[in-house]
């Protein structure tokens, strides 16, 4: 369920055409050889700057009690839409409405244009889920290629991404 949770997300942020640059974890080590046990926290950095921080609340401590859920120069959004400066929510109205997106895909295919939950943004997506793994994993900070899709500098962490299948799979 997380790349739905994230999708959303990166839509917002308007990353649906890139990934974080570094990711690093806080979770009990050493972590299991095949799946992802309890964790903490996992924070995603753009090279923007703009930083994705997921917090289990199911082991250390939380680090996003208390902190926005939203960011930005021009402010903060809490929970239940409260806003720092106070009047941020004023401006919503001001503000463009995005393109929409394409829901049905049978206009899509009519229209030839690309459905709103399409290969590429769902891929990018998909992907937070799997660098949060595997910095879960190693334990440590790690260094990400957006445009190779590949961990800059660590053989470790790259088997992760490319696992051999069990048999009798293959490709």
């Amino acid at each position: 369920m997380g790349q739905h949770y994230l999708d959303v997300v990166q839509y917002i942020l308007d990353k649906d055409d890139t990934s974080p640059v570094e990711i690093e974890a806080s979770a009990p080590w050493p972590a299991h050889p095949d799946a992802v046990g309890i964790w903490g926290w996992v924070e995603m950095k753009y090279a923007d700057g703009c930083r994705i921080i997921l917090d289990s609340g199911d082991w250390g401590e939380p680090v996003t009690q208390g902190k926005p859920y939203i960011e930005g120069p021009k402010g903060k959004i809490y929970p239940g839409f409260r806003t720092d400066p106070a009047d941020l929510a004023d401006a919503l109205p001001t503000l463009p409405e995005p393109e929409p997106m394409i829901s049905d895909f049978n206009i899509s295919v009519k229209t030839r244009r690309k459905f709103g939950l399409h290969e590429s943004n769902g891929n990018r997506s998909n992907l937070l889920v799997h660098l949060a793994n595997v910095a879960i994993r190693t334990g440590r900070k790690l260094k990400f290629d957006p445009v190779t899709q590949h961990f800059v500098g660590d053989e470790e962490a790259n088997r992760l991404v490319d696992q051999p299948m069990r048999a009798p799979w293959h490709l």
